[in-house]
């Protein structure tokens, strides 16, 4: 278990200077919301980070306000509702958009159903509104159900134990796992990030749960989960996740292909990239893109179609069905997520050009290559990873920063 540093409350539940550290933009945002006189807290992650002393990533809001209120505190240029199963409203502040939640309650059997033929437990809808104690007892992680006052003197909110499990080192689900789980088997894969990635313990009673329903993973949305795999390469934690999803069962049915793959050579070789990756990340020296990260992913196995690992030195020549191999391997590590093809297309031109680079031949037209940037990087990891000699990083430029008004998303 991580030694875990926690904000002192000095007085009153204040944590002051736990709020100190919120964005300026949020404070605007929830000061906002209660002068519509509604009641607004930041919450979940966001608190969860700024009490172990680490700056958030993203920040959420939740309100008494309905998702209507919300758009009419803001008007229409700022807010827009999304979302069916979940409905919450996108506030736009400056350059950055904030999520904002209307407290909600446990619907009741009737009110979770989302279509004729379900069973009832799997939970389709939830856009039934209720109090903050209501709304905290129906998140799904104790360390996840902290709200911070930031216009207040309330401070930290905590009706379910949070920061004792915060302090203690434990990731705890709120209310009975034979429940919440099935009613979103997503929960399974957050218990073992938020593990893997503050270094906590899952409690016994989550611990058995885990691989009791590590299946029902299955009927979740592809998309939904590919937007999971995505958050968890994008953190310097990713190998800690991915051994943790191998330790309890859980990888055989979000990646079976990585799983098959995780304790042999080609298994070993992606085990030593997603550790060189995550200290790169953790130092600032790699990009947070998407088509990298599962670059990054993929390689070990496409290398492994193409070639001996004993030749590895030289990686592979052309040859006939070269990008149609590396094609279909990509899609099989990445199955049974949805990938977008012109990403999936991305990630499998990043990856044949590593003989490439390895050669050294005609290096002004790799570098007006659209895919160098990411290629390179990828490359440079492969280089620290199996010790070749530096002198073939040395050999590649940063690729010249782009002086284009026009920003190009991180892909």
């Amino acid at each position: 278990m991580a030694d875990v540093e926690v904000a002192e409350n000095d007085g009153a539940g204040s944590y002051s200077l736990v709020r100190e550290q919120v964005n300026r933009d949020v404070v605007w945002l929830v000061s906002k919301l209660e002068e519509t006189g509604h009641e607004a807290y930041v919450v979940g992650g966001a608190v969860r980070d700024l009490v172990l002393g680490l700056t958030p990533k993203d920040y959420d809001v939740a309100t008494s306000a309905s998702p209507e209120e919300v758009c009419q505190a803001f008007g229409r240029r700022r807010a827009r509702i999304i979302g069916r199963r979940f409905r919450i409203v996108h506030v736009r502040v400056r350059s950055r958009v904030y999520e904002v939640s209307t407290f909600r309650r446990e619907p009741t059997a009737e009110e979770r159903r989302g279509r004729e033929d379900d069973d009832g437990v799997m939970l389709w809808r939830d856009n039934v509104f209720g109090t903050l104690e209501e709304d905290a007892f129906r998140r799904d992680f104790t360390i996840n159900a902290l709200y911070l006052d930031v216009t207040g003197d309330q401070g930290v909110i905590d009706y379910v134990g949070g920061l004792e499990d915060i302090r203690s080192g434990w990731v705890r689900m709120i209310g009975d796992e034979n429940v919440r789980i099935p009613e979103d088997p997503v929960r399974n894969l957050r218990a073992l990030k938020l593990a893997g990635t503050y270094g906590f313990e899952v409690d016994s009673a989550l611990k058995a749960a885990i691989p009791k329903y590590s299946e029902l993973i299955q009927a979740s949305s592809r998309y939904r989960l590919f937007e999971e795999l995505l958050k968890i390469l994008m953190i310097p934690h990713s190998y800690a996740i991915f051994q943790l999803f191998s330790d309890y069962g859980f990888l055989d049915h979000f990646l079976p292909k990585v799983s098959a793959l995780w304790s042999s050579q080609t298994g070993q070789i992606l085990q030593k990239l997603l550790r060189g990756r995550d200290r790169r990340l953790a130092n600032g020296g790699y990009t947070e893109a998407k088509t990298l990260a599962l670059a990054t992913l993929c390689f070990p196995y496409v290398a492994s179609l193409l070639q001996e690992y004993e030749d590895l030195e030289d990686l592979w020549s052309l040859h006939d069905g070269l990008e149609r191999t590396c094609r279909e391997a990509v899609v099989e590590v990445l199955y049974p997520l949805t990938v977008p093809r012109f990403l999936s297309a991305r990630v499998r031109d990043v990856i044949l050009l590593m003989p490439r680079f390895k050669i050294g031949r005609q290096p002004r037209r790799l570098q007006r290559h659209p895919e160098y940037k990411y290629a390179r990087e990828l490359f440079l990891l492969l280089v620290e990873v199996f010790g070749w000699d530096k002198e073939l990083a040395d050999r590649w430029p940063s690729p010249p920063k782009s002086n284009s008004k026009r920003k190009r998303g991180r892909r």
